[in-house]
Parts: C-alpha cells; sequence; structure tokens
C-alpha cells in the first residue's frame, strides 16, 4: 500500500510540475513530464489490482486517464477509462464523478487537452472535431470582419484552418489556440492584400470595421478617424455602400507601410506599441505613421475622391 502511495504521490508531483512547465510555454519539458508522470500513474494501477485487490482503483486510474489526455496519448486515456468503467466500483459513484464525466466526455475537455490529442499522428479524430466546432464560428467572424463577405470569409477561415493543420505538431497546448487561429487568419488575409495591390481597386474587400475602431492612444490617432468617418448608423444602405468603396480607394492610395499600420490599428485594435514591436519602431514613430495615414485618407476623401463624403457627412 505505501509503495504505491508513493508512486500516486510522485506521479501527482509530476503532473503539476508538467502543468508549470506548459503554462511557462515549456511545452518539451512539460510532455516529458507528463509522459513520466503517466507511466507511474499507470505502475500504480496495475500494482493496484495485482497486489492490492480491496484496493479502489478508480481514483488511481482517473488520474492515469487525465494525464494520458494531457499529453496527447488518447487511446491509453480510453483504455484507462475502459478499464475503470468495468472494475466493480459501483456505477452511481462513477455516474455522479465530475472529473470522470469531464474525462470521457470530448466535447467537455478544455483546448488544452484537445490540442494536445491534434498535435499526435495521425490526430485524434473526436478532438479535432471537438475543436473545429468550438472556434469555428468565431473563426468565420474573424474572418467575415477582415473580409466583409460571406463566400471570401468561408475560403479564408478554411485556408486559416487548414494553414494550423499543417504545422499541428508546433501547437502549444498551454497557449491561446482562439488567439492563435485569428493571427493566422489575420495573417492570410494581409498576404492576399499585399498579393492583390497590383490588381487594381479594393472594392472587394471593403472595410466598413474601420468605422469601429475608434479609440485614443495618446498620439490622438483616435480622434482624427472620428473627423474622418461619419455615422454608420445615421446613413442609408446606399450611402454606407458609397463609403465603403471611398474607404477601399483612400486605402488603396496610402503606401503598403501606411496602410499596414493604418489597418493593423483599427482593424485589428492593435496599439501603436504592439505594432511599432512588428515593424521594430518606437511608439511615437507608429502613431505619426497613423495619423500621416489619416491624414492622407482624409485629403482624398474630402477634395473629390470621396464622391461627395463632406457633403454626406453633412447633411
Amino acid at each position: 500500500m505505501d509503495e504505491i502511495a508513493d508512486l500516486i504521490v510522485r506521479a501527482e508531483n509530476l503532473g503539476s510540475s508538467a502543468a508549470a512547465a506548459r503554462r511557462a510555454g515549456e511545452e518539451g519539458e512539460a510532455d516529458g513530464y507528463f509522459h513520466a508522470a503517466l507511466g507511474l500513474a499507470v505502475d500504480a494501477a496495475t500494482r493496484a489490482a495485482e497486489d492490492e485487490p480491496g484496493l479502489p482503483r478508480q481514483d488511481v486510474l482517473r488520474l492515469a486517464g487525465r494525464l494520458a489526455i494531457e499529453c496527447g496519448e488518447v487511446a491509453e486515456a480510453r483504455r484507462l477509462m475502459d478499464e475503470a468503467f468495468a472494475s466493480d466500483q459501483p456505477a452511481a459513484t462513477r455516474v455522479n464523478d465530475d472529473e470522470w464525466t469531464r474525462i470521457r466526455d470530448v466535447a467537455a475537455w478544455p483546448d488544452a487537452w484537445l490540442v494536445a490529442a491534434v498535435r499526435r499522428d495521425p490526430p485524434d479524430v473526436a478532438a479535432l472535431d471537438a475543436l473545429a466546432k468550438r472556434h469555428w464560428k468565431a473563426l468565420f467572424g474573424r474572418c467575415h470582419l477582415l473580409t466583409v463577405d460571406a463566400t471570401e470569409a468561408a475560403d479564408l477561415a478554411q485556408d486559416a484552418w487548414c494553414r494550423v493543420l499543417r504545422a499541428r505538431h508546433a501547437l502549444k497546448p498551454g497557449g491561446n489556440f482562439s488567439a492563435y487561429l485569428s493571427t493566422v487568419a489575420t495573417n492570410l488575409w494581409r498576404d492576399r492584400y499585399r498579393s492583390s495591390r497590383r490588381a487594381g481597386p479594393l472594392a472587394e474587400n471593403r472595410l466598413a470595421s474601420l468605422d469601429a475602431g475608434r479609440s485614443s492612444d495618446a498620439g490622438g490617432d483616435g480622434a482624427a478617424l472620428a473627423d474622418l468617418l461619419p455615422d454608420l448608423h445615421a446613413m442609408r444602405a446606399d450611402e454606407q455602400r458609397a463609403l465603403k468603396r471611398d474607404i477601399d480607394e483612400a486605402l488603396g492610395r496610402l503606401t503598403p507601410q501606411l496602410r499596414e499600420v493604418v489597418v493593423a490599428r483599427y482593424l485589428d485594435s492593435e496599439s501603436c506599441a504592439q505594432i511599432g514591436r512588428r515593424h521594430g519602431r518606437t511608439e511615437q514613430t507608429i502613431s505619426a505613421w497613423v495619423r500621416q495615414g489619416i491624414r492622407e485618407m482624409k485629403v482624398h476623401l474630402e477634395q473629390g475622391g470621396g464622391n461627395g463624403l463632406a457633403d454626406r457627412r453633412n447633411a
């Protein structure tokens, strides 16, 4: 009994070390700890069955099953669960155990468990389905915000999802999977935009969401955008469509650098500091670029290029 208890304690300690390593982003170290802990827990369960027939094995098997899921060994986890539920412990006790319920229900797994299962070769199908069902709607919504077109949004979301799956071995279960998906989709969209700059007008990629990105930085760029755009809710549908085309034209006239920071600032809601880190520039420099981009857009929209934006705003 003491030897089995010692194995359990060591497995739990290793599991705690693995969880800490995962939170710190050290996935290789975490994986090693989880596998070592799983080996100890399985050993404890085996000894409990052979050496201590009267010892309830549910807790030991539950620990082993959870550790197996943590490191993506889903087949082993299912074997352990089947073994546990084939034991002679009263069914009512098992059914009322919340942790057992969560372990057995893939849809209830946290993202970390699902991602760990998807990283394996081959990826666990049930975990992949659960991950897709959980995040597809948000991913599509993000893509629709970027493209403002349902068909293009579906294509972009599918491309982003495929990109993530191709690189699934590098996924970190302890990371923010939803944010990672969004970043992949946004980067794909930016790449498409860069490629389409030579294709002419940008009317197919309307940026109505620029109006929603009004915020205030120390640089004052938020106020400049508020001055630039009228209230969309106060405009007729045809006026909104015309304004979106005008914004496309104004953005298309910016240099690639200015257009990138304006889109990042107002569409992606990135701060000037975040954009600056990506471009290797100071926050003040990025704020100046944003203000310059807004000024150039404002000139285009108000001096003939905007098809009467000033008249619409003042109407």
